[in-house]
């Protein structure tokens, strides 16, 4: 008696492929011995049902004012991301997630052009360091609650002796512009290859998926 079983919950559906025909084999030779098969099955099952929740997740750090009503803040400007890697347009792809995340969320974006061309006329160079005054004649002149900055630090594909894999790492801040306070700040990375990967030789995430990933996770703890 053969019993394959083939699931269609996700692209990364092989990732449970490979195992289940492992066990489809050994149900087949005990069925021929007599020996009851019950284990395999419910093994199979029960993989299953835990795939979703076995990869290898990054570690995540969030800060959010306690005085803050989030809720309030209904405009916001998305400023450069600081670029700490050696992917030379790292800082604007995440700049561009973060913009995509925040609209699908129902923020309203200042227009990035609008960003830069305000960033130039009040001739504000430096984004990693804003002084308060900064903070505040930016928020002006935007028409902005809040000020969203932010830095990549890791943005490649990673290669180890077996496997290669995606590692993305951000970190994001919310800004009062009318105080300068730190309303929200979030710190997160990937945590390298995941189980399905590194025991099983599964494909991996693009580095594009990683991202939105990664930005979505981190902005899950605002919002």
């Amino acid at each position: 008696m053969q019993i394959l079983t083939e699931v269609a919950y996700n692209r990364h559906n092989f990732k449970i492929i490979k195992i289940i025909r492992v066990l489809n084999e050994d149900m087949m030779e005990k069925a021929g011995t007599g020996k009851k098969t019950y284990s395999a099955v419910w093994l199979s099952i029960l993989l299953l049902c835990i795939f979703p929740f076995m990869g290898c997740k990054g570690g995540i750090k969030s800060y959010t004012r306690p005085s803050v009503q989030i809720e309030t803040i209904r405009k916001v400007a998305v400023l450069p991301v600081e670029n700490y890697t050696t992917e030379k347009f790292a800082h604007d792809k995440i700049r561009g997630i973060v913009i995509m995340e925040l609209l699908s969320r129902g923020v309203d974006v200042i227009e990035p052009g609008e960003v830069m061309n305000t960033l130039r006329e009040l001739r504000i160079n430096r984004i990693d360091s804003l002084p308060l005054s900064d903070i505040q004649r930016l928020g002006e002149a935007l028409n902005a609650d809040a000020l969203v900055t932010g830095s990549v630090g890791t943005y490649e594909i990673k290669r180890g002796m077996t496997v290669t894999y995606p590692e993305v790492s951000v970190h994001l801040m919310l800004l009062d512009s009318a105080t300068g306070d730190i309303v929200w700040s979030v710190w997160h990375t990937t945590g390298g290859p995941d189980f399905w990967t590194r025991h099983f030789g599964a494909e991996n995430a693009t580095l594009e998926e990683t991202s939105k990933k990664v930005v979505k996770e981190a902005i899950d703890t605002l919002f």
